[in-house]
């Protein structure tokens, strides 16, 4: 079983004022596989939505709490491994931050690839993640899971 551990101190790597390092520190965190590192970067009460695809994704949604949260994550990491996460964009200003990414995930059983990109919005406090909002591209997604191209 697969678990994320959230009482991993945060190290010195990014400031606690810095949201453009604490967002940083979290996607190299996500494209490593070192979720017990994000899990730390969740503030007891984050408030976290991510839309996507149900038929995909049917972990995300709406969590309130770390653990909810970490949970959710613990899902995701029990369905899929992440090959890669490429940043394309960050903007930061003030506690907030805002980004664009690649993301290619493997679904462990079936071996399926899953090619989206999501949009990602942070605002942080203290060096910790209070509140995010995460959209994938849903068309393009189940377009490229059906191996279908639609057109209008």
């Amino acid at each position: 079983m697969l678990r994320l551990v959230t009482d991993t101190p945060i190290d010195g790597s990014a400031a606690a004022g810095d949201v453009r390092a604490v967002v940083a520190d979290m996607q190299d965190a996500y494209r490593k596989g070192d979720f017990a590192r994000i899990g730390a970067r969740f503030a007891d009460d984050i408030d976290w939505l991510f839309q996507g695809p149900p038929s995909i994704f049917p972990e995300v949604g709406r969590c309130r709490g770390k653990a909810a949260v970490c949970a959710t994550f613990a899902a995701l990491v029990a369905r899929y491994h992440v090959e890669s996460h490429v940043a394309d964009h960050v903007i930061a200003e003030g506690d907030r931050a805002a980004g664009v990414a690649d993301v290619v995930l493997v679904e462990r059983d079936g071996g399926r690839t899953i090619r989206c990109r999501i949009a990602s919005f942070f605002r942080v406090q203290n060096g910790l993640l209070t509140h995010y909002r995460g959209f994938t591209d849903s068309f393009d997604t189940l377009e490229r899971d059906s191996g279908a191209v639609l057109r209008f």
